[in-house]
């Protein structure tokens, strides 16, 4: 790896620790070389920065979880893909599906209000899923 592209990953784990900082002062990029989360400080998840030109999430999260199944974090990676620039906010961030939907379940989001649209939602009668009538349009379409 060429020395530029070294120095724009370190870079890149600055800018991601620096935005962290906002919500959780304590957030530190670790620095290149060091195993572990490339940033701590982030309660619960083990953050994996990568400023890179190919794109690999199986391969990221992959190296992420193995260090999660020891600690019980969360594995996250952020990705800063060419042509971003500084601009964090926009940066890519990838999970699990399942930790994602479990974090929607703990923030609440699986509560909501029964009426949208000025119709019920109930739950389908085959499958359970919220649906809009007595059977989703899943069950609908196999019957």
């Amino acid at each position: 790896m060429s020395q530029s592209r070294k120095y724009r990953g370190y870079a890149t784990e600055k800018l991601v620790a620096k935005y962290f900082a906002n919500w959780w002062p304590f957030a530190l990029p670790t620095g290149a070389g060091r195993s572990g989360s490339d940033v701590t400080g982030v309660p619960y998840f083990d953050i994996e920065v990568k400023a890179r030109a190919d794109f690999q999430p199986k391969a990221w999260i992959d190296q992420t979880e193995k260090r999660t199944s020891e600690n019980g974090d969360i594995p996250l990676v952020v990705c800063r893909l060419n042509g971003q620039g500084e601009a964090v906010g926009n940066y890519l961030a990838f999970m699990r599906l399942s930790d994602l939907v479990d974090l929607m379940r703990k923030a609440g989001y699986d509560k909501f209000d029964h009426k949208v649209l000025d119709k019920d939602i109930t739950r389908c009668l085959d499958c359970g899923v919220y649906s809009l009538g007595e059977r989703c349009q899943f069950c609908q379409e196999e019957q």
